[in-house]
């Protein structure tokens, strides 16, 4: 990119404006005389189109209902969750925390609260994936 700088004057005058001049006169150019118009031609119009009949609207598929009640067992839920797109690391965490605690002692109240968080964390993945109703519960299955 080139820079173009203007130079100064040292005796820098405001510049007199002069008197316009007067427009030229212009004279109008005449007019060629219209050619009178001949007889008009018989102006066939062509038939409408037929207006296409409405489709009619495809009637709305039936949207299956999602259950309010399920009984998984944990890969089976890690399973489902997964294939709607779910993400399973946290459902794998907590049922290798329930794993643990049952097998040390299934009648504990860890166990039983291990066994809650884990159901009520894929009862959500679900829900958000729209494959458990709303107020929806899940059973898990040993």
């Amino acid at each position: 990119m080139k820079w173009k700088f203007w130079q100064v004057e040292d005796n820098a005058r405001p510049v007199e404006a002069e008197e316009p001049a007067a427009p030229p006169v212009q004279t109008p150019e005449p007019q060629p005389d219209p050619e009178p118009e001949a007889a008009p031609a018989a102006v066939v119009e062509p038939e409408p189109e037929p207006e296409p009949e409405p489709e009619p609207e495809p009637e709305p598929e039936a949207v299956p209902e999602v259950p309010a009640q399920i009984s998984l067992t944990i890969d089976e839920a890690k399973g489902v969750i997964k294939e709607a797109g779910g993400d399973v690391i946290q459902v794998g965490f907590l049922a290798s925390a329930y794993r643990r605690q049952f097998e040390e002692d299934p009648q504990s109240a860890e166990t039983a609260a291990s066994r809650k968080k884990l159901r009520d964390l894929v009862g959500q993945r679900l829900k958000d994936r729209g494959l458990l109703a709303s107020d929806g519960v899940v059973e898990i299955r040993d």
